[in-house]
């Protein structure tokens, strides 16, 4: 096959944008490879998805957007058109793996090679379903079948890490001043120097906090083990990605010699953490979301 692929390369006067050597260099960079002028029929947001989903898949899948013009190899034909051309970028590429290329609105055609995959009624469905037209809609539709994850939300990791710490420091900031000021309602205004225990000194108060964060990050344990084999629901990993978050903002607090103040603060804090891994457990399981409640230890745990 790759013999009769070699002797393309010496019949097929393809030039420009769309040559195979230009898709292959093109595939160096990214597993998706789009003519400029495809640009308006698959948009750079749309590439970037598909190259998010099949970058790091094994087998390696790689995907090329071409003009039609790139079939005008002096064929009638242009299915034979088609198959030469694939034929022709696989053997420059080299590599086993799915490869699929989108020639305009004319030809769509597939290939495995070196792999176990019936690639072509797969996407023989697919366009049945989108048509030509839509190769956006064709593609996905053939990854899914493949069982290839979806992209994520295309943030990147780092503002997305940054984004939950917000959100759970304003949560916990929050829960803190509602539950301060349920506290001052129902007692009048503390005293200053108030402390909620006085049975036990600020300093045993603060091994407290680190017996129930120590607690908290087993509990974070469990959760990653229970997460196993569930990668693909994107909401309960946010929830433990937050919950790590708040054990993070907790521990930073109790590395140095807080108050009652920042000790109650440590408690809102974890008390949220144990609220969102609740709310891990409850999609895993197919359980209602549990409404966000203090989930921490009770009132008279002395925090």
């Amino acid at each position: 096959m790759r013999f009769l692929a070699a002797l393309l390369l010496l019949i097929a006067p393809v030039t420009g944008s769309s040559d195979p050597n230009t898709v292959v260099d093109g595939w160096k960079t990214s597993p998706v490879y789009v003519d400029p002028s495809q640009s308006s029929v698959v948009p750079d947001k749309e590439a970037a998805k598909l190259a998010e989903r099949v970058k790091d898949h094994d087998p390696a899948i790689r995907i090329a957007v071409l003009p039609a013009e790139s079939l005008d190899d002096g064929r009638r034909d242009k299915q034979m058109s088609a198959q030469a051309y694939m034929e022709t970028v696989v053997y420059k590429q080299a590599a086993d793996g799915i490869y699929l290329v989108v020639f305009g609105d004319l030809v769509t055609r597939g290939s495995a090679v070196g792999v176990d995959t019936a690639i072509d009624p797969v996407l023989t469905e697919e366009l049945r379903k989108h048509g030509r037209s839509d190769p956006v809609r064709t593609l996905n539709g053939v990854l899914d079948q493949l069982g290839v994850p979806k992209a994520s939300s295309g943030l990147p990791g780092w503002l997305v890490a940054f984004l939950i710490t917000v959100g759970v420091l304003v949560a916990a900031g929050l829960g803190w001043w509602w539950w301060r000021s349920r506290r001052d309602t129902a007692e009048g205004p503390a005293p200053s120097g108030a402390v909620l225990d006085e049975a036990v000194t600020l300093e045993e108060r603060r091994a407290q906090a680190r017996d129930d964060v120590t607690t908290f990050g087993a509990e974070l344990d469990a959760a990653e083990v229970l997460l196993d084999g569930h990668a693909d629901n994107p909401d309960a990993l946010a929830d433990v990605q937050a919950a790590k978050a708040a054990y993070a903002a907790a521990g930073r607090v109790l590395d140095g010699k807080p108050d009652d103040d920042q000790l109650r603060g440590v408690r809102a804090t974890v008390g949220y953490g144990r609220w969102r891994l609740a709310c891990a457990r409850a999609r895993i399981e197919g359980k209602p979301v549990p409404p966000w409640r203090a989930l921490g230890r009770p009132q008279g745990s002395g925090l």
